[in-house]
């Protein structure tokens, strides 16, 4: 169930999921298995100026969460859904 907080961006292999409060973003990733990885950051980080480390930093999560390397096309498309996210919530 999705809240006024909530914000959800997919393509073909991923989903990313965002619970925003006024301290800190929830991220959740989740691939097209349903394997999932959560990142928490302060509210403050959350910009598009930090799209590409948040998206790395999902990644690599995933990566050691899931003992995979992830595709260097696939890494693109994380950093492109959580750059994404960032303009639908400032909108």
């Amino acid at each position: 169930m999705k809240n006024n907080n909530e914000i959800e961006i997919k393509d073909k292999k991923w989903k990313i999921i965002a619970n925003i409060d006024s301290k800190e973003v929830i991220l959740t990733l989740y691939d097209n298995n349903n394997k999932e990885v959560v990142k928490k950051i302060n509210n403050s980080e959350f910009t598009t100026n930090n799209a590409h480390v948040i998206g790395r930093n999902l990644e690599q999560e995933y990566n050691k969460k899931n003992n995979v390397i992830i595709e260097p096309q696939d890494i693109s498309r994380i950093i492109g859904l959580v750059d994404n996210i960032i303009k639908k919530e400032k909108d």
